[in-house]
């Protein structure tokens, strides 16, 4: 089940977003995303559009929209690679006409994963607060062939 987050999920929010960014990037070190764990919290997702997806009453990923901006796609590492963040996505999707998100170069595995569902990348450029090269990438309904 795909339902709006609310304030009392945000600590097993971002105890996901923390364990499933320390594996994807591991070529960052974990100090880094340890140090924004507060700012998550506090910041970034309260001021998201956050939808969580459900498993048996318990929380296993989320995504989070800013306008047409994905700030996250996270899936709780104990579940990944059974298509739930496919499931999420085509839930954001099927809610906008036009998606954007900026996900690391090295992530080849994410940057696969978006191709895959009809992203496009728009730009390479440097994320400031890493110093690591992302990739912008866009999708709209328009473009996209089924």
């Amino acid at each position: 089940m795909i339902r709006p987050a609310a304030t009392e999920d945000m600590p097993q929010l971002v105890d996901i977003w923390l364990r499933a960014s320390q594996l994807a990037h591991d070529f960052i070190p974990a100090e880094f995303w340890q140090d924004r764990a507060q700012d998550m919290a506090s910041h970034y997702l309260p001021n998201a559009e956050t939808h969580v997806l459900e498993l048996g009453g318990s929380i296993i990923g989320f995504a989070a929209l800013n306008g047409d901006h994905l700030e996250a796609l996270f899936i709780d590492p104990d579940f990944q690679r059974f298509g739930h963040g496919t499931h999420l996505m085509a839930h954001a999707m099927a809610c906008r006409e036009r998606i954007t998100l900026c996900v690391y170069s090295r992530n080849v595995r994410a940057v696969s994963f978006y191709r895959r569902l009809g992203f496009q990348s728009m730009e390479d450029r440097l994320e400031p607060m890493s110093g690591e090269s992302e990739t912008l990438m866009a999708w709209s309904r328009e473009h996209h062939v089924q």
